[in-house]
Parts: C-alpha cells; sequence; structure tokens
C-alpha cells in the first residue's frame, strides 16, 4: 500500500512539473517580439506583389504608381494604393484603370483588394 501512495505522489508530482514546465516555455509559435519591417521594406513588398500580378503582367501599359500609404493601427502595418493603366481584358481597344489596395503587417501581405475600371 505504501508503494502505491509513493508511486501516485511522486506520478502526481512529475504531472505538476510537466504542466507547469509547458506553460512556461516557448515552443516557437507565439513570439511577444515584432517582425521590425521599414516602410520602405513594406512598400517595396507591395510593389512586387503588384508587378507580379497576373493582369497586370499581361496587359500593362503603365508601371504601377504609388497614390497612397496608410499606416495602420499596429506596430509596422501599412497599406499601400497603387494604380497602373492596362488594356482592358474584355476590349482591347479600351484602356482600364487598375486600382491595388496591399495591406503589409510585419514584412507579410494580408490583405489586398483589386479593382479595375475603364479610364473615364
Amino acid at each position: 500500500m505504501k508503494n502505491h501512495s509513493v508511486s501516485s505522489i511522486l506520478l502526481i508530482i512529475i504531472f505538476i512539473f510537466v504542466v507547469i514546465s509547458g506553460c512556461t516555455e516557448s515552443n516557437g509559435t507565439v513570439s511577444d517580439e515584432f517582425n521590425e519591417t521599414s516602410e520602405e521594406e513594406s512598400q517595396q513588398i507591395a510593389e512586387t506583389y503588384v508587378i507580379n500580378l497576373d493582369s497586370y503582367r499581361e496587359y500593362n501599359l503603365t508601371e504601377p504608381t504609388l497614390v497612397e500609404t496608410v499606416p495602420l493601427r499596429c506596430p509596422y502595418c501599412w497599406e499601400f494604393v497603387y494604380r497602373f493603366d492596362l488594356i482592358s481584358e474584355k476590349d482591347p481597344t479600351v484602356i482600364d484603370t487598375a486600382t491595388v489596395n496591399v495591406t503589409v503587417i510585419e514584412g507579410e501581405i494580408v490583405d489586398s483588394v483589386y479593382a479595375q475600371g475603364s479610364k473615364e
């Protein structure tokens, strides 16, 4: 009986130790540090994204132009708005304007919105 009590207590102590150590160790998935990406680096990431869009590569007439940079409410977060002219996919005689909003947070593109319409 004494052996079972000691074994049970030992098991409980080991279990508590494992639980506590699991709560205090970092597993690499959560970090308190930010990926400190500058506005210029983030802008380059956004511009590269725009240049690699299929519609830009296939139909562009002008280089993408940065028309607005919007700082967001978090560190290292921006929304970049680009515009460029391109040949209409529906009617090659028409010139459209595309606007692309690209959100970059800590060096990662997290959202983009693409809009295209006739240039009037």
